[in-house]
Order: structure tokens, then C-alpha cells, then sequence
């Protein structure tokens, strides 16, 4: 959190100080034409116990105050009740100093009488910021969105606010969440808010910065125009967070609470109102089973870049060489299309693959990904990427690891949700298939990861077992390696249109990875498999 606090503080320009009436203020205000904003979802709405124990929402606020660079402008709060939004106002006005008011919130319960839930808030510092007009909800998907259009009192920026937690497929939600405020350069708009979903298609326990990303994302950070604020500048990658804050502005400095006590020792304590039998570390520091985030915002620059992770590690193996991605992402607030050449310096043992360019449509945003890899027998160290995007330059610290994990299996591509790990999970019920939107034409292969090299002579091939051979693999070829750089050839053949057990013999022969390429697979260009088994 401290290299935050020393980038955000740089951006602020910490200078003069509000006074506010509840006294002398313990943080300083954001400068003239910037906007704190904090996203929290607080889980605090819909047990009658949780939401009457309060010690969850003081400790918000009070961990809050400690951990912020400046006096946040603005919250934007899901899964709070309007007692717990006023309760919250109130302890955020001691902790800080400033004044904090409720602009928009539900009452005593969440579900409204239409059948529709009411469970979102917005609070203003008040001594920082106004309300232009009085606030509101906005209906999406039977979840009622609070929304507020602020402005900075001294008015250098307006900052539509909106509270967003969707209750189907964020997807379909976006739209309306992200067109409540139409699009203006001297405003911020942010939509912040728990979405219920990670950022990536495929779940994990983080969200890389080189995944496939979700189609809500992608259509808010693409022809949205928004910049996800803890993806660019707070490095969020590193967990599968679900809260966001999406801005249409420039990104300063974001971050994110990082040290919540354990959620299995805490949440059901707090669910159920009785947070004093909790652990000693809950009762002083859990608040939610997710953590808040904040970013500082300013207006929107004509082209607003960011590199996202400030920093890597080579610490994930692939087939022998390490691995890690860097995106390039830009915003373009301008009329006109923009190019942007992207160079990527690499010096040994690093090496670095990007597009020639970044090509944004006018009004949208875009980004590239930079893969970087250095060979599995590099030593440990510390080393240092240049990346260029049109006239800017960013250097990312890169540090190779003593250890590189590696997965135990690959695949050349899948449908997510039948990833390749179903392949090799022990149960024939799940299934790896390749990727068929779009189309992936065949060969298409995967390769096991043994873990260690040892004698093999044969692989087991058991189609999927659901009562649909789509994707059974009909001609195969078998390749072994020891170091997972040369592969060779050691059997290939074809097998039934059935869903009986198969098997490829061979010569033993030493290896650590096997790989199963299929080249003709059972009704159209993809391939599938219950479980592969070397042997």
C-alpha cells in the first residue's frame, strides 16, 4: 500500500487543507480538478442480524481513514441499507474530519414491494463536494442502481456518480449502467460497484493481465470509452476481484485494501450478527468478504495510456520457458482514429513479443498485449522492459524467480469453461474441448506435464462420456519431450467414432511431456476428451 500512497500523493499535490466544522481534518483534500472516489460492497443488506451489528461498517470507516491518500470525495457503495449508509457518513465524518452525507439510499430492507431490490448508496464529502441535483435510482435488471450527479464545490469538475451492482449477466447491464450519463470531457463519470464476475472469461485465483477477458468488460473498456481504474493503476490482476471502478476520466493512482483478515474465520460470525464471537482479527478488521478499492480521477486527456503490471515476475513456466504478459491499453477521447507504434526493448535473457501498434477507434478505448519470456534456466534477477506506445515510455521492473510453477496441462486453445485441467481431473463426466467461438481450426493439440521425466509407453484416450462424441478425436498423432522445447513424433494412428476407452502404444521412451495432437475430430474443426492418461 505505501508506493500507492507515494504515487497518489505525488498526483494530488497535497497542499491546502479543507476545514471542515467537525474539526481539524486528519487527511488532506484532492487538489482542484481531481476526485477520490471509493467502491465498497459491504454485504450489510440483506440478513436483519448483519445489518443491526454494526461494528463491520465502524471498522470500515476507521480502516478507510488509515488507508486513503487523501479525504475521498466520494462512495459508491453496494449491499448497505440507508441506516448503515447514514451510520457510515457519521463514523466517516470522525475518522477523517471532513463532512459526509448520504445522497442516495435505501431504507430499513432491501426488498422493495414490486419485488425489486434497493440495496445501493452514494455519500458526498460534502465540504468537498456538491449535488447538483437530488439523487436517485436507476432500475436495471430488478436491482435499483443509486446514482448522484456531483461536482467539486470548487467548480473545476463535474463527477456523475453511480452505484452499480447488476443482478443477472453483466453484460446484458452494461449498457444501461453505462449510458446513465451521457459522455462529456469536462466531467468524470464513474460507475463503480460490485458486477458479480471476474474480469477474466476464464475463472482463476487471479485475473492475468494477458486473459480473455469478460464481454462486460470488454464492451465498457472498449466502446465504452472507460478506463477500469484498479486494472491500470492498481494493480488488480493480482486477485480475482469482482468490485470495480470504471471512470471515464484519467487515472492518477488507484489501489485497494490488501490485508483483510481471513473471510473463513470471519463472514459467518458477521452474517449472522454476532461479530463479538468472532476471532480477535475480525472483530477489529474484517468489514466485507471483499475488499474496497479507490482511485483518484481527473478529467480526460485527448489519448490516456496506461501499462499494466507496474511490475512482473517470471515466475510461471510453459513447455520449459517463463512466461508473463504486459497490456498496453489507451484511451481515445478525440474524433479521429489513433495509432499508436508500440516498441517493447527486451534485453537478454528477456525476450519480447508485441503487436506493431495499437489502433483505438475515435471515442472508444483498446489495448495490446506484450508477452515476455526468458528461458526456464534463467538465473534469479532483476531486470528492467522498456515499453513505448506512441510518445510515451514506460519501464516495468521485471524479476526472474528462483522457482517457476508450471501447469500440468496445456492446450493450444479451449472453450472456456471446459479448460484443458478437465482433461486430467480423474472424472469422465467433465471435458476439455477446444475453442469453436471462434472457430480454432484443427491440428489442435494437448500436451501433459508430467512433473518429472519418467518411462512412458502408451497414452489413454477416453472420449467425452455425456452421450455427445462432438469433438471425438478421429486421426492422432503422440510426440514426446524431456525438456518441453523438442518434441518427437512417437505414434500416430486413428481411432473409432465411439466413446469406448482408446490407447496409442509405443516404444518407452524417457519423457516429462506428452502431447496428443488431433488432426480429424468427430463433426466440424474442434477437438474433445474425458481424460488423457500417459502410462
Amino acid at each position: 500500500m505505501r508506493h500507492l500512497r507515494i504515487a497518489a500523493a505525488t498526483a494530488l499535490a497535497l497542499g491546502a487543507l479543507a476545514v471542515p466544522a467537525t474539526g481539524a481534518p486528519r487527511l488532506p483534500a484532492t487538489p482542484a480538478g481531481q476526485v477520490l472516489v471509493v467502491q465498497a460492497g459491504l454485504q450489510d443488506s440483506v440478513r436483519p442480524a448483519d445489518a443491526r451489528d454494526t461494528r463491520d461498517l465502524d471498522t470500515f470507516a476507521r480502516r478507510l481513514a488509515g488507508k486513503v491518500p487523501a479525504a475521498p470525495d466520494a462512495l459508491v457503495l453496494t449491499e448497505v441499507l440507508g441506516p448503515g449508509a447514514r451510520r457510515l457518513a457519521t463514523k466517516l465524518s470522525q475518522a477523517t474530519g471532513y463532512r459526509y452525507r448520504v445522497m442516495a439510499a435505501g431504507e430499513r430492507t432491501a426488498f422493495l414491494p414490486d419485488g425489486a431490490v434497493r440495496e445501493n448508496a452514494v455519500i458526498l464529502n460534502t465540504d468537498t463536494m456538491l449535488a447538483e441535483q437530488p439523487g436517485g435510482f436507476h432500475r436495471v435488471q430488478d436491482e435499483d442502481q443509486a446514482y448522484v450527479a456531483a461536482a467539486r464545490r470548487d467548480g473545476t469538475l463535474r463527477v456523475p456518480l453511480l452505484a452499480a451492482h447488476p443482478g443477472g449477466d453483466p453484460a446484458t447491464a452494461v449498457p444501461q449502467l453505462a449510458d446513465r450519463f451521457p459522455r462529456a470531457r469536462d466531467q468524470v463519470t464513474v460507475l463503480g460497484g460490485d458486477f458479480r464476475a471476474g474480469r477474466c472469461a476464464t475463472p482463476s485465483k487471479d485475473q492475468a493481465a494477458g486473459c480473455a477477458p469478460q464481454a462486460f468488460w470488454s464492451s465498457l473498456t472498449g466502446p465504452g470509452a472507460y478506463s477500469d481504474a484498479l486494472f491500470d493503476k492498481g494493480d488488480a490482476h493480482a486477485r480475482p476481484l469482482t468490485g470495480y471502478l470504471f471512470a471515464r476520466g484519467d487515472v492518477l493512482a488507484a489501489g485497494y485494501d490488501r490485508d483483510l483478515p481471513d473471510v473463513a474465520a470471519c463472514k459467518a460470525a458477521f452474517d449472522a450478527g454476532r461479530s463479538g464471537t468472532a476471532p480477535p482479527a475480525c472483530r477489529s478488521d474484517y468489514y466485507a468478504d471483499a475488499p474496497f478499492s479507490w482511485a483518484l480521477l481527473a478529467a480526460g486527456r485527448d489519448v490516456q495510456q496506461a501499462v499494466t503490471p507496474a511490475r512482473i515476475a517470471l515466475d510461471h513456466c510453459e513447455l520449459a520457458v517463463r512466461v508473463a504478459d504486459v497490456v498496453v491499453r489507451a484511451v481515445n477521447n478525440t474524433g479521429e482514429p489513433v495509432s499508436l507504434p508500440v516498441t517493447v526493448d527486451a534485453p537478454a535473457p528477456l525476450a519480447a513479443t508485441a503487436p506493431a501498434a495499437l489502433d483505438v477507434p475515435a471515442g472508444q478505448g483498446g489495448g495490446v498485449v506484450v508477452k515476455v519470456t526468458a528461458p526456464r534456466d534463467t538465473p534469479p534477477g532483476e531486470h528492467r522492459l522498456t515499453v513505448r506506445a506512441g510518445s510515451e515510455t514506460t519501464e516495468v521492473p521485471v524479476t526472474v524467480t528462483e522457482t517457476c510453477s508450471e501447469p500440468a496441462v496445456y492446450a493450444t486453445s479451449f472453450h472456456a469453461g471446459n479448460g484443458p485441467e478437465l482433461a486430467v481431473d480423474g472424472d469422465i463426466a467433465t471435458f476439455w474441448h477446444s475453442e469453436y467461438q471462434p472457430l480454432t481450426p484443427l491440428p489442435q493439440s494437448i500436451t501433459l506435464n508430467l512433473g518429472e521425466t519418467r518411462q512412458v509407453s502408451a497414452l489413454d484416450y477416453q472420449p467425452r462420456f455425456d452421450g455427445n462424441l462432438n469433438g471425438t478425436i478421429l486421426d492422432y498423432h503422440v510426440y514426446v519431450s524431456a525438456d518441453g522445447r523438442e518434441f518427437t513424433k512417437v505414434a500416430s494412428g486413428s481411432w473409432a467414432l465411439d466413446a469406448r476407452l482408446k490407447t496409442a502404444a509405443f516404444p518407452a521412451v524417457t519423457a516429462r511431456y506428452v502431447r496428443l495432437e488431433g488432426t480429424r475430430g468427430h463433426n466440424g474443426q474442434y477437438l474433445s476428451a474425458a481424460e488423457i492418461t500417459p502410462r
